[in-house]
Order: C-alpha cells, then sequence, then structure tokens
C-alpha cells in the first residue's frame, strides 16, 4: 500500500474507534469516499481490534490482564503504544505496563521494529538499579502482544509541568536538576546511554522524587554487539551535535540534552527552536549558543558562561558529568563568580574509562611580574595581576580545533543588555489581488533578524527585499524572521480572481416570452485552503486544538503548507505521525515537506534511518530550488553518506548552489573542502 494511503487508513481507523460501533459502518462509507481499497483495509484494523479484545477478555474474564498482570486503568497513550496501570496479582503490587498491539501494523518490519525496541529498553533499563531511574520488573510477548511491566510512576511528567505554564520555583527546579545529573551518570558509569533524554521522559514520582524513564532507544556502550543499533534516535530539540551527524554518541551527548532542559526550566524556552526540522538541525551542530540572560535578565552573567560549555558543540568541551554541569549551574545561579578550573567541585563519582576525560585548562603565569616587584607590596600587586590577567584571558586554554567546527573560547566580558526581539516593519503584496497568470510583487523590510525566510520553497531571503510571484490561486505567504531576542512572523495573501467569460455576462432584455425569473440564492464557494491555513496559523498561539482542526482540513484539501505544520506540530512527540504529514506534503510536491523527509530519514527520527531515501528527498528537494535541501545533500556527499563513499566533486556542486543563493553553511562547506584539498596536496608533493 502506498505511505499516503497507508497514513488515511491509520488516520480513519483512529477516527472510527472514536465513534460507537453501530455509527461506524455509515462514517466509513462517507470518509472513504468511493475508495473500496481504504474501506478495506480499515475494516481488517477494526477486526483485528476486535479480536484483540477478545483475545483478552475470553482468557481472563472478568477481568483484562496481560501476562499475569491485572489491568485496572489506561495511564497514556504515544508513538510507541499504550501504557496501562496494572496489578501483579502474585505480590499485590501496582505497575505500569506498555503494550504495542503488533497485529495493528501492516508492515511485518514495522511490528519487529517496534517489538525489538520495547524489548531493548527492558534490558537496558534493567540492567540498572537506581533511586531515580524507574524499575523494570518484566519483558514478555503473548501471541501478538509485546509489553514490558515496570515500576508505577505516582505523579506526572516534567513536560506537563511545563505545559502547565505553572512557574517552578530555582530550589525545586535544581533539585529536579541534581537528581536527574545522578540517575544519568549512574547509567554512564553502567555503559549505558539514554539517548533521548527530555521533559517528557523525566517523571516526578510524589511531586518530589525523579524518575527518568523510557530507555527504549538506550544504546548499551559496553557490549560490542549493541553499539550499533542502525538507528540514530532523539527527540530533535534536544538531541547533541553528534546524534544529528550520527557520530558516536556517549554520556555526554545525555549531558547536552540534560542541558537543555536546564536551559527550558530556567528561561521558558528551548534554546534551538525553528519551523523547519533541517534547519533547527543546523542551528543545534553550528549555530552560536543563544544567552539565557536575553530570556531571563534576572539570571547573573556567569549562568551564560555554564550554558555554554554546556552546550559546546564538541563533546571534549563539555563538563566531565552531568553532575559537575548542575553543580556549576547553581553556583553561577547563586551569582557566585565561576572561575574555570579554579573553581572547587564537589568530588565527582567515578568516570569511566569510555566517557570524556576532564578538559585540562592552562592558566597564564605572572610570574613575570613578581621580579620587578619589591617590598611589602610584592604580593598584593602579584594578586591584583594575577586577577587582571585572568579576566582578559581564555577560559579554555585551547585553540580553534580543525574540522567541521570551531571550539569557541569563553570569555569573561561584561554581559550587553537582552538583544530586541526581529521586527517586520513591511510585508505586503502589490498589488493584493491578481487576475490569473498576472504577478504580484512582495516587499518587506526586517529589523533586527540573523536570517529571513519565505515559505512556499523560496527559502531564505535578505533582509530588505521584494520578489515577484505568480500564484495560481489564492496563496498565503508567510514570512518569517529570527534573531537573538526572538522569532517574528508576518502572513500576506495574494488572491487570484479569474475573470467570467463574456456568455455569462450576456444580458437578455425581457420579453414576453422571456420573462425574468429572480436568481436564486448563490451557493457558497469551495473552501479555500489559503484562507483556512491563514487562519489557523492566527489562532496557533491561543487556541492549538482549534488551529490543528483548521490545519487538518486545510490539508485535506490539498494545502502542502498545513500538511508542513502538522508535521512540525508533531516533531517532537509523535515523529512517526509527523514523518506521515511531510511525506504527504512532499508527495504534493512541496520542498519543504520533501526537505523535512529526507531530514527525518537522515536521523532515524520517526522512520528507519536510510540514507538513500534521505538524498533522495533531498535530491528532489533541491532539483525543486529548496537551498536547504542543497546544502544537505552536499552535506552527505561529503561525509560519505549519499553514495556510500566520500564524494568532494558533488560535495562541492552542491555547496556552490547554496552558497550562490545564500546559504552561510554551505560557504563554509566550500571553505572546509578547499582546506582539505590543499592539505591532501601538501602531504602528496615530496
Amino acid at each position: 500500500m502506498a505511505p499516503e494511503l497507508h497514513a488515511r487508513v491509520r488516520k480513519l481507523f483512529d477516527e472510527a474507534l472514536q465513534k460507537p460501533e453501530s455509527e461506524r459502518a455509515a462514517f466509513l462509507q462517507s470518509a472513504c469516499n468511493g475508495a473500496p481499497e481504504v474501506l478495506q483495509a480499515v475494516n481488517r484494523l477494526l477486526e483485528a481490534h476486535r479480536t484483540s479484545q477478545s483475545f483478552l477478555e475470553d482468557k481472563t474474564r472478568p477481568s483484562q490482564r496481560i501476562g499475569r498482570y491485572i489491568v485496572t486503568g489506561e495511564l497514556g497513550r504515544g508513538a510507541m503504544g499504550i501504557v496501562y496501570e496494572a496489578v501483579d496479582p502474585l505480590i499485590g503490587r501496582k505497575v505500569a505496563v506498555k503494550v504495542i498491539h503488533l497485529q495493528g501494523f501492516a508492515d511485518a518490519g514495522e511490528a519487529q521494529f517496534l517489538r525489538d525496541r520495547l524489548f531493548r529498553e527492558a534490558r537496558s533499563a534493567g540492567a540498572l538499579s537506581h533511586p531515580n531511574i524507574v524499575v523494570v520488573f518484566d519483558v514478555g510477548q503473548e501471541g501478538d502482544l509485546a509489553f514490558i511491566a515496570m515500576e508505577r510512576v505516582e505523579g506526572v511528567s516534567l513536560y506537563q509541568v511545563l505545559a502547565s505554564g505553572k512557574k517552578m520555583p530555582r530550589a525545586e527546579t535544581f533539585d529536579i536538576l541534581r537528581q536527574a545529573a545522578a540517575a544519568l551518570d549512574y547509567a554512564h558509569r553502567n555503559g549505558v546511554v539514554h539517548r533521548d533524554i527530555k521533559p517528557a521522559n523525566i517523571m516526578l514520582d510524589k511531586g518530589v522524587t525523579v524518575k527518568i524513564a523510557d530507555f527504549g532507544i538506550a544504546k548499551i556502550t559496553s557490549t560490542e554487539h549493541h553499539t550499533v543499533t542502525g538507528m540514530v534516535m532523539g527527540t530533535p530539540s534536544y538531541m547533541s551535535p553528534e546524534q544529528i551527524e550520527a557520530l558516536p554518541a556517549d554520556g555526554r551527548s545525555d549531558q547536552f540534552s540534560l542541558v537543555v532542559v536546564a536551559y527550558e526550566l530556567l528561561t521558558g524556552r528551548r534554546p534551538f527552536l525553528s519551523d523547519s526540522l533541517a534547519t533547527l538541525a543546523h542551528m543545534i551542530v553550528y549555530a552560536d549558543r543563544p544567552s539565557a540572560r536575553a530570556l531571563n535578565p534576572a539570571l547573573p552573567t556567569d549562568v551564560d558562561m555554564v550554558f555554554r560549555r554546556g552546550l559546546a558543540k564538541l563533546p571534549t568541551d563539555r563538563y566531565p558529568s552531568c553532575k559537575d554541569f548542575v553543580w556549576a549551574l547553581e553556583e553561577a545561579s547563586k551569582g557566585t563568580a565561576i572561575a574555570e578550573p579554579a573553581v572547587k567541585t564537589p568530588a565527582p563519582d567515578p568516570v569511566p574509562a569510555t566517557a570524556a576525560p576532564a578538559i585540562e585548562r592552562a592558566m597564564p603565569r605572572a610570574s613575570n611580574l613578581t621580579g620587578y616587584l619589591l617590598g611589602a607590596g610584592i604580593v598584593l600587586l602579584a594578586l591584583i595581576a594575577a586577577v587582571l590577567i585572568y579576566k582578559v584571558w581564555p577560559h579554555n586554554g585551547q585553540g580553534p580545533t580543525s574540522g567541521d567546527r570551531q571550539a569557541k573560547t569563553d570569555v569573561i566580558a561584561p554581559v550587553a543588555a537582552p538583544p530586541a526581539a526581529p521586527v517586520v516593519t513591511q510585508f505586503i503584496a502589490d498589488p493584493p489581488s491578481i487576475a490569473s497568470g498576472a504577478a504580484a510583487t512582495l516587499r518587506w523590510n526586517v529589523t533586527g533578524a540573523t536570517e529571513v525566510a519565505l515559505d512556499q520553497g523560496i527559502g531564505r531571503v535578505a533582509a530588505a527585499d521584494k520578489l515577484e510571484v505568480k500564484p495560481l490561486q489564492a496563496t498565503a505567504y508567510v514570512l518569517t524572521a529570527t534573531g537573538p531576542g526572538g522569532k517574528a512572523t508576518a502572513p500576506v495573501t495574494v488572491t487570484v480572481t479569474v475573470t467570467p467569460p463574456a456568455a455569462v455576462n450576456k444580458v437578455t432584455p425581457p420579453t414576453a416570452a422571456n420573462k425574468v425569473t429572480p436568481p436564486a440564492a448563490a451557493k457558497p464557494g469551495k473552501p479555500n485552503p489559503a484562507q483556512i491555513y491563514t487562519d489557523a496559523l492566527g489562532l496557533l498561539k491561543t487556541d492549538q486544538a482549534k488551529a490543528v482542526e483548521l490545519l487538518k482540513k486545510a490539508a485535506s484539501l490539498g494545502e502542502p503548507r498545513a500538511m508542513i505544520e502538522l508535521g512540525e506540530l508533531q516533531m517532537e512527540d509523535n515523529p512517526s505521525e509527523s514523518a506521515q504529514w511531510f511525506r504527504k506534503a512532499a508527495d504534493a510536491g512541496d520542498s519543504a515537506g520533501m526537505v523535512n523527509l529526507g531530514a527525518l530519514y537522515h536521523l532515524g527520527n520517526g522512520v528507519l534511518e536510510d540514507y538513500g531515501q534521505a538524498a533522495y528527498w533531498y535530491r528532489k528537494a533541491a532539483d525543486a530550488g529548496n537551498v536547504d535541501a542543497m546544502y544537505n545533500l552536499g552535506r552527505m556527499y561529503e561525509n560519505g553518506q549519499a553514495v556510500g563513499v566520500k564524494d568532494p566533486i558533488h560535495a562541492r556542486e552542491f555547496y556552490v548552489k547554496a552558497a550562490a543563493l545564500g546559504n552561510i553553511e554551505a560557504k563554509a562547506g566550500l571553505a572546509r573542502l578547499d582546506g582539505q584539498s590543499k592539505a591532501k596536496s601538501k602531504e602528496e608533493t615530496p
């Protein structure tokens, strides 16, 4: 079955389950709209669902059972399955049971992958015993039911706390971070990397005790045959640069994710935000680290220094352990000056051989100065000189490193006033209404932005410019301006009018034989998907549920931008559904959908990692003029991911195209290739 049909079947199946069984047949007849293949597939899923329910009930009447566990309620649903509350009858203990109904998946490969992932979660977490890690008790399979029984956490997740808008007290914030850091450092010492640390996986048992959950994508680093899972997984906004680039990940990747969580707790916003998955990945790997003080001026200056190190692009530049990061952040938040490395940190837990060594930072010596000082003022003047030197000397003691990224030197300097958010001072369509086939000019002017982009596959543009467009139907254009102070968007719609044929306008004088009949009421016109999409954008901040409803309506009418928006909304919590929306947009010919789908295949997020598919969709988007796709394809050729071997010739070809359209990273890629070429020539010269 084609992917778009599969997505439609799954959607109709979910909607049918929400309706009484007596109403399902009529609903499906109407919804399938003469598509017998879709109707049959949905009916097969419904029959499988009824069979699984009767299987459970017939086997264990009067109570539903999973394995030996008696189900007492449902705790939640997600991309990986359903979590039930249950009781272990042997000892009377409450447990949480995560279940996947494998027969509900038409694709046997998908079912096998999900089952393997569930069991991997059990093996990873089952090897750990720590008060801040959810305990795994059991794992099993009965027919088409795979399940894992774990500790029942009496509380909510940190994600739910953040979503409620509740402002968390500073002391409570650091208590959560300390507990999470202790759990992660323990896991790292035992060779387990979580790889998906985010607020949804940090549970708060009874509101006070942290429990790290979902080691389903954890990597066992102590056993060689477990180190390669063939997957790059995680939640994009919290992923480390090395995860995004499919490089080896260790405990410092979890530390990076914990730093993102800490940033969000202290500022109310994640450090990396973008409407495009590809752009988000670029920001995490290449962009400058944003200031936390810019979002929360109440934070002391040194907090930014701690976040810069915790969010370092290179793992070796981060803290030796998660506990070291949390300790430094807490001290900095008190206003205590953090001098690195002269800071006395509590003795960290032993770090395994696989963990990163502590960064040795060389301090400048002032011994030459003391030779010229005489009398009782020598010591005092030496101390003053040392302080002055320290204030301006690089703190990391390292020069720039070669490779894709440059290690930045931390320098203590006065923190400037928080940057203002970008402002769109003008965004208009001239004229706002055109005849079909005519042209309109988009004009805009933006201040305070480091990046400005237009949707509809246009991509990055200058801060002040104009562009001629010739839409064939009413089209909404959205201008997005991003800067250090935040992001601003502005929409404008170009409407298209169609001149009716002259014959329609012909007026026949009334005669006795030709009596004029008053015109009937005009039938309402067809819904305008572009306008519905624009209306949905206006509601996203105030009424997300209504906005999503409108976006789905616009998407059902063929509006690809609505599909993209729905994919981006699901990117964090349900990447598999996100992939389905991106595929719909890609199949509709939208280049943003193509590049986002390519990025999901590239990252292995929501779909199986597949470099061939990633390159295919990047290439289609690049052919459609998408500059991000050109850059990503160049990167794949440079890294040897596009065709299995490094291909600098094709990498340069795509970098040149992207650089010509203003892509900064592509220009850096060209410089990198030039440097590699010169180094190779130097080596080959006798």
